[in-house]
């Protein structure tokens, strides 16, 4: 749409009919003009809506995104701390059960050994021999199902998710628990 001429002094209508002919051709540049505004005008409320949009969307997104990175840092947190604490755990117990283990070898040593030097003992007591055997068998089937738990458990809490976490600690207080209450033998 072109720009629109400037009337000329020397073109300048002298009849009547000129006249008219330059009111109307005014009259139509007019309302050419108008329409042209008006439909400038909607242009401008429209990209006004739609920046308006855009900006509350942004905003939204970004509020969003912040909240994801908390979430993110907490469970990375959680899940950093709930792996050193499973890990505190599980070597614990490793240590209780070998050192479980070593007393026990210890008492068997002991046991055979006096019963070498007692000559009526030894038959006494040549009864407990296999049950402390048994025992010490117990215990390393108990030692290498916690070393093999243990394992198995740190390759697991390297993927899991908040919940899991949760889950693992609620199965290793039942498993702790039971492998306590197991662990007490009878002297």
């Amino acid at each position: 749409m072109g720009e629109l001429e400037e009337p000329q002094a020397e073109s300048l209508p002298t009849t009547q009919a000129e006249w008219e002919h330059k009111l109307s051709q005014l009259r139509a540049t007019n309302a050419e003009l108008q329409r042209r505004k008006a439909d400038a005008e909607k242009d401008r409320d429209f990209f006004r809506d739609l920046y308006s949009k855009a900006s509350a969307h942004a905003g939204e997104v970004s509020k969003e995104n912040d909240a994801l990175l908390e979430r993110v840092e907490l469970a990375e947190g959680q899940a950093r701390d709930g792996l050193a604490m499973v890990r505190a755990m599980y070597d614990t117990r490793v240590r209780r059960a070998e050192e479980e283990a070593a007393r026990w070898k210890a008492q068997y040593a002991l046991l055979a050994g006096r019963d070498s030097r007692m000559d009526d003992y030894i038959r006494s007591r040549a009864a407990l021999e296999p049950e402390l055997r048994e025992e010490v068998g117990t215990l390393r089937d108990k030692l290498e199902a916690l070393e093999e738990d243990y394992a198995r458990m740190e390759g697991l809490l390297e993927g899991l998710t908040k919940e899991q976490v949760e889950e693992t600690a609620e199965l290793a207080e039942t498993a702790k628990a039971s492998v306590d209450s197991a662990t007490v033998l009878e002297p």
